[in-house]
C-alpha cells in the first residue's frame, strides 16, 4: 500500500454506527417451538424484532407486566438465545480456518461489520494493480455474539458503578457539609462546652473526608486552594429559628479530679559519730559502744497527708484517720515498707527505716542522760501518759506540738510507736556495733521505739525498747523514713 493510498483512507470520513447493518433472521424457539424472527446488530444484543411476538412469548408473560413492562420491551427471552447459541456454534464449526493464510487486511475496530470490511478493504486496495477482493470474515457470527455479550456486561458495570458513587458522594460530602452548617451556626465558644467526642470528630487530624473539607476553609500560609461551590448558609431570621426545633445543648464535660501533690517526708542530715548504746532494762543491757555513719531522717514520723499520696498510688492500705498533721497510726511493719517502697520510685531516691541503733543515736542527740534534756521527765517535752495529759485522746497528737531535739527532730521520745528496721532480740549480746540492722530470718517480731501518747513516761527514754508481730497493725504505731547519703 503506498503512502498516498494510506493517507487517503485515514482521511475517508468513517461510517457512523447508525449505518451499520442489522440482520434479520427466523429461530426457532427451544421452549413453545414457534419460529420468531430476531434482529442482530452489532451495536445491540439480539432481540425480538415484532412486539407481537414478544407479548405472546410464555417466559415474557412469566415475568409479569406493569410498571417494568417498559423494560422488556423487544427483549428476547432465554429460549430463544439457546436457539441462537446452537445457530452460533454451528456457523463457528463453518468458519473454520482455512489452510491459506488469509490475506492482509487493515487494523479495524473491533465492533466493525462485515460491510465496513469490505470497505475498508477496498480503500485499502485503491492505487493497486491487482484484483483481490476481500472476503467478510467467516465467523463474524462469533464476532457479534461477544460484542452482545460484552454490551449486556456493560450495561451491569456500569450500574454498579453509578451505584458505588452516590454512595461515596452521599458519605464524603452531604455529612461534611452538614458538620460545616453546624460549626457556621454555633455562636461562638459553643465549641467548648460539648462533648470530647464531638470535638474530637471535629478539630482532631484525620485524613477523612470531614477532615479535607474543614481544612480547606482554614486559613493557610502555603498557595490558596481553589475556590469551592460551597456556599454557607445563611443564619436563619427570627420566625425561621423559632420554627426549627432546638437541638439539644451537649452535656458539659466534668473537670478532671485534681491529682495529689506528691508529699515527701521532710529529711534532717544526721552527722556520724559514736555513742554507749543501752539502758536500764534488763532488754537494754549490755551497753555497748556503736559507730554511726551519717545518714538523714525524717524531721517527724510520717504523717496522714503523706501517706495519702501513696493510696492515691494505689500502693498503700487507705487505713489513716485524723487530719493531715497527725501522725498516721495503725500502721503494721509491712504497710511501712509498702510505703518505702513507693516512695522510692516517686522520687528516684531510696528511702527506708531507721536501724535501732540510728535511732537511739539520734533521739540521745549527743547526750548520755535519759532524755535528751536529762534524767527526769519534764512538762510539754514529750507526748506520753502524764506527761502532758493528751492521754486521752483517740488519735496521737500533732506533729511538732513538743520541743525539738538538738538534731532538730521532734518526737524522739513519745508521740506514736516508731518501727524500726532490727528483728526483736531480748538484749544486746551480738548486737552490731557499726549500726547496722541486727535481722534474723523467719523472725516476725520487731522492734519499737518511743513509746506513744498512751504510754508512760519511761516508755519514752531514749534507750526504752519495745516489740511487736509486722505483720499486725495496732492504733498506737507509726514510723519515720530514714535514708543513706
Amino acid at each position: 500500500m503506498s503512502e498516498s493510498s494510506a493517507l487517503r483512507w485515514l482521511r475517508a470520513p468513517r461510517l457512523a454506527e447508525d449505518t451499520l447493518p442489522m440482520e434479520q433472521r427466523m429461530v426457532a424457539c427451544r421452549r413453545c417451538g414457534r419460529s420468531v424472527e430476531v434482529s442482530l446488530s452489532p451495536m445491540r444484543p439480539p432481540a425480538f424484532l415484532r412486539i407481537e411476538d414478544q407479548v405472546e412469548c410464555p417466559e415474557v408473560q412469566e415475568r409479569g407486566t406493569g410498571k417494568d413492562q417498559g423494560g422488556l420491551l423487544l427483549m428476547m427471552c432465554g429460549a430463544l438465545e439457546q436457539s441462537l447459541d446452537a445457530e452460533w456454534e454451528a456457523a463457528e464449526a463453518e468458519a473454520a480456518p482455512a489452510p491459506e493464510p488469509p490475506p492482509f487486511v487493515a487494523p479495524t475496530p473491533s465492533y466493525a461489520a462485515p460491510e465496513l470490511l469490505d470497505a475498508l478493504q477496498d480503500r485499502w486496495d485503491d492505487g493497486h494493480s491487482d484484483d483481490r477482493k476481500s472476503a467478510p470474515p467467516a465467523g463474524w457470527l462469533q464476532s457479534l455474539r461477544a460484542r452482545s455479550a460484552g454490551l449486556r456486561r456493560g450495561m451491569v458495570r456500569a450500574v454498579v458503578a453509578v451505584s458505588v458513587l452516590g454512595v461515596v458522594f452521599l458519605g464524603g460530602v452531604l455529612l461534611p457539609l452538614r458538620e460545616i452548617k453546624l460549626l457556621i451556626q454555633s455562636p461562638p465558644g459553643s465549641l467548648a462546652g460539648s462533648s470530647s467526642a464531638q470535638r474530637d470528630a471535629l478539630v482532631a487530624p484525620s485524613t477523612s473526608p470531614h477532615r479535607i473539607l474543614l481544612e480547606s476553609a482554614a486559613p493557610s500560609p502555603g498557595p490558596r486552594p481553589a475556590p469551592s461551590s460551597f456556599v454557607p448558609p445563611r443564619p436563619a431570621t427570627g420566625a425561621e429559628a423559632a420554627s426549627q426545633p432546638a437541638e439539644p445543648a451537649a452535656a458539659p464535660r466534668p473537670a478532671p479530679e485534681p491529682q495529689p501533690k506528691l508529699r515527701v517526708p521532710e529529711l534532717v542530715t544526721i552527722a556520724g559519730g559514736s555513742f554507749s548504746m543501752g539502758g536500764d532494762d534488763d532488754s537494754e543491757q549490755p551497753a555497748h559502744q556503736v559507730s554511726i555513719k551519717p545518714f538523714s531522717l525524717g524531721k517527724h514520723p510520717v504523717t496522714v497527708g503523706e501517706w495519702k499520696s501513696c493510696v492515691s498510688a494505689a500502693s498503700c492500705p487507705d487505713i489513716a484517720i485524723g487530719g493531715d498533721d497527725r501522725p498516721v497510726v495503725n500502721v503494721s511493719y509491712d504497710d511501712a515498707q509498702a510505703y518505702l517502697a513507693w516512695l522510692s520510685r516517686a522520687t528516684g531516691r531510696t528511702f527506708r527505716l531507721p536501724t535501732e541503733a540510728e535511732w537511739e543515736y539520734a533521739a540521745r542527740a549527743g547526750q548520755r542522760t535519759r532524755y535528751w534534756w536529762g534524767d527526769r521527765m519534764r512538762q510539754g517535752m514529750a507526748s506520753c501518759k502524764g506527761c502532758d495529759g493528751d492521754a486521752e485522746l483517740d488519735l496521737p497528737p500533732k506533729i511538732a506540738t513538743t520541743q525539738v531535739n538538738p538534731f532538730g527532730l521532734y518526737d524522739m521520745g513519745g508521740g506514736v510507736g516508731q518501727w524500726v528496721a532490727d528483728s526483736w532480740h531480748k538484749n544486746y549480746k551480738g548486737a552490731p556495733v557499726d549500726g547496722s540492722a541486727w535481722i534474723e530470718d523467719g523472725s516476725y517480731a520487731r522492734v519499737i521505739r518511743s513509746g506513744s501518747w498512751k504510754n508512760g513516761a519511761s516508755e519514752a527514754r531514749a534507750g526504752s525498747r519495745d516489740r511487736y508481730d509486722g505483720r499486725i497493725r495496732h492504733p498506737t504505731l507509726g514510723f519515720r523514713v530514714a535514708s543513706s547519703p
